[in-house]
């Protein structure tokens, strides 16, 4: 019965929206569409799509840091999961698993792991994060979760990841979680991975004469700060092909 009221709910919201007096084109009647589907989602609370997955296992507290991005508290944030928008979620980002970590907002709720595939992206304070999936020509990649730094002609995405190292001291066995992190240039569709300096020149090779000039004036050093340096050239590139 809860079931059936939810489903009515639905569609009286769809029906109500397209009986408005509005021009009846189908770019508007796929908005409504859209707009009854997220109040629908909405309405069901804990029984929304968003919260139907995987019960999310704690890892082992022997584990030395641990195995979220930036820490393991829920954060509030937003994703967008099966083209639907879903806004102010307690979340936290699995970087050893890379996956994406909920729970409804009630007290000693479970932690749900989402479906990666209908992730499309989500973020959290500053921090953007899209799904890559068609990787094509883009050998250097692998499909998961990237963080978008810079969007243009040149783009800069940030692969983050966690592993557990392991050592022997004594006769003590320690674990611990410990962050890598790798950059890639995307120009043309084609992302490329950056470890040098010379693999950024080979991407930008155009206009390699004005960046050197560029990172000249800077005062800007790859191996003092690799991401800093990334970000900035990407930034310089956009702007000066406009």
């Amino acid at each position: 019965m809860k079931k059936f009221r939810s489903v009515s709910f639905f569609l009286l919201v769809a029906q109500t929206l397209q009986a408005q007096e509005y021009p009846a084109d189908s770019a508007f009647t796929g908005s409504s569409l859209k707009y009854a589907t997220y109040v629908y989602h909405t309405q069901r609370g804990e029984e929304s799509a968003i919260f139907n997955g995987i019960i999310h296992e704690e890892y082992s507290a022997s584990i030395g840091g641990h195995a979220y991005f930036q820490s393991p508290d829920w954060q509030k944030g937003s994703v967008m999961y099966g083209n639907i928008l879903y806004e102010d979620l307690e979340m936290k980002y699995d970087l050893f698993k890379d996956q994406l970590i909920v729970t409804p907002h009630n007290p000693g709720a479970i932690a749900i792991t989402l479906f990666n595939p209908r992730v499309e992206q989500f973020s959290f304070s500053t921090f953007k994060f899209i799904r890559i999936d068609k990787i094509g020509k883009n050998a250097s990649l692998s499909p998961g979760f990237y963080q978008q730094l810079i969007l243009g002609k040149l783009s800069v995405v940030l692969k983050r990841t966690k592993t557990i190292s392991e050592k022997i001291i004594g006769t003590t066995f320690i674990q611990k979680f410990e962050e890598t992190a790798k950059y890639y240039l995307l120009k043309g569709g084609i992302y490329y991975p950056v470890k040098t300096m010379k693999d950024i020149l080979a991407v930008v090779k155009d206009r390699k004469k004005e960046v050197r000039q560029f990172l000249a004036d800077k005062k800007l050093k790859y191996r003092k700060n690799s991401g800093e340096t990334i970000i900035a050239i990407a930034e310089f590139y956009n702007q000066s092909g406009k």
